[in-house]
């Protein structure tokens, strides 16, 4: 099989031929891997380490053409993207990190403040190069990502005003909600046009889950998220796109949701998150939709050694990956804590123990 036939092969609960894998780390970790292995692509780091999909953002995008650039650097360490967010490279104790600050929107008292902000247009954006360049990865499943109706959102107006509004003002809530969710279902109906059919993965990325419980109610879920989702995951499936939903946490309670609504792929499966043991999730779910990720970052990955890598690694193939439904992956963006050798006895696993049997 392919690359992409394995992949879609496994998402259709069908086993392939072994098991599919993905990999997603930050840009110091990307950096480090590429000079500790030689390599100078990323077409060659994702064949080093046996990688199945792609994920476009940052490979393939379309040209900003608008008055307001992609990105700008405010400071030595400080960068604004296109909709006014604002991150800041912090040092930590295994290394830097991006972290987002100064939230512009924040003291915005009145709906007409928020209108005064300058939103990106779809129109800034030029996707005339866009299948060329998706072309160059079709031995690939190809995954497009960035939208997002509840994170991004936060990243303007802060977690906790913006869970206040969807509580005291949901004017406000809403108009704003509505500026993310508007441009995402323009921006990718417009990639997707583009590409014409070489995308097979569409990736939503909203944080409703901490540690132990929801950040939000099942209730706030449905009444300001199921309807965006649902435009969303509607718009792909117009292109016969599969679904991945990104969520860490304990989002045990949304998971029915989720699946009501469509979503095709289960991401990350945080496993040491309250009721997220993946081989529960597996047993719940498992023929209803397909899971992808599993692979412990907290503990297992930054502080275990090579044979609990292995070990967990293949319990997680033998008991997610029987006829399919299951593409390992590392269950957060890898960060500076997780040693590059363990990255490579992970993806080495994979290879490893995804093998089908002979017979």
């Amino acid at each position: 099989m392919t690359r992409k036939e394995r992949v879609l092969t496994t998402i259709n609960g069908v086993e392939p031929d072994r098991v599919p894998c993905d990999f997603s780390a930050n840009r110091f970790v990307v950096a480090a891997l590429h000079e500790r292995l030689g390599l100078s692509s990323h077409r060659a780091l994702l064949e080093y380490l046996g990688v199945d999909i792609v994920d476009l953002r940052g490979v393939v995008d379309p040209k900003c053409i608008g008055p307001v650039p992609t990105q700008r650097r405010l400071s030595n360490t400080v960068r604004e993207n296109f909709w006014g967010m604002r991150t800041q490279v912090m040092q930590t104790a295994t290394g830097p990190e991006e972290c987002y600050i100064d939230f512009v929107l924040a003291k915005c008292a009145v709906c007409e403040e928020i209108e005064r902000h300058t939103w990106p247009q779809v129109d800034w954006f030029d996707f005339q190069d866009i299948r060329a360049g998706v072309r160059f990865w079709s031995d690939f499943a190809v995954m497009a990502s960035g939208a997002s109706v509840f994170q991004h959102p936060t990243f303007l107006r802060g977690l906790d005003q913006l869970c206040v509004d969807m509580l005291l003002d949901p004017d406000l809530a809403n108009l704003l909600l509505d500026k993310f969710t508007d441009f995402y279902l323009a921006y990718f109906d417009r990639f997707f046009t583009a590409a014409r059919g070489l995308i097979d993965i569409f990736r939503i990325a909203d944080d409703f889950g901490m540690q132990d419980r929801l950040l939000i109610s099942v209730d706030l879920f449905r009444r300001y998220f199921v309807p965006r989702l649902k435009k969303l995951i509607d718009m792909a499936h117009s292109h016969s796109i599969k679904v991945m939903f990104h969520s860490c946490g304990a989002i045990g309670p949304l998971i029915p949701e989720l699946i009501a609504l469509g979503i095709d792929i289960l991401d990350p499966i945080q496993p040491l998150a309250a009721g997220m043991a993946p081989k529960l999730i597996k047993e719940q779910y498992g023929d209803r939709i397909c899971l992808h990720g599993g692979v412990d970052t907290q503990y297992l990955l930054p502080k275990c050694g090579a044979e609990a890598i292995r070990a967990e690694v293949r319990t997680l193939i033998e008991q997610l990956g029987q006829g399919g439904g299951y593409i390992p992956a590392p269950s957060h963006v890898l960060q500076t804590d997780v040693p590059l050798e363990s990255i490579l006895v992970l993806y080495a696993a994979v290879r490893e123990f995804g093998a089908k049997s002979p017979g």
